[in-house]
């Protein structure tokens, strides 16, 4: 695509798209416990997503990577101050604190990861 000149708004269309079918394809790699592989999609993501300058995208894919799925990372490989550190960076986000619906899993991640801290759910 750079050796043939495409337009900017092009090439900003093409990043936010790779950023989306990157995120999905993080979930479908968390959802076949392929942990590695879902990594390596959230980081491409988080990279196609900034090259995108699309601010709707942006927010999509950002609530996305904002801890639900690093927290369900974590969680699977047994790593309970991550999950929990990850689940609090979901909530802290800017989507979080408007919005309900985006503040909920966040919270759910939180519990879940408590127990496997061994610490009270006060």
């Amino acid at each position: 695509m750079q050796q043939r000149n495409v337009g900017e708004r092009l090439l900003r269309a093409l990043y936010a798209l790779a950023a989306e079918y990157s995120t999905s394809a993080a979930w479908s790699r968390i959802d076949a416990r392929n942990l590695d592989q879902a990594q390596r999609h959230l980081n491409e993501s988080a990279t196609y997503v900034g090259l995108s300058q699309d601010g709707p995208t942006e927010t999509r894919v950002r609530v996305n990577l904002s801890g639900q799925p690093l927290s369900m990372l974590a969680h699977q490989r047994r790593n309970g101050p991550e999950a929990l550190a990850a689940a609090q960076a979901s909530q802290a986000s800017s989507a979080a604190r408007r919005d309900p619906f985006f503040d909920s899993p966040g919270q759910v991640r939180a519990a879940l990861a408590v127990p496997a801290l061994g610490a009270s759910r006060d």
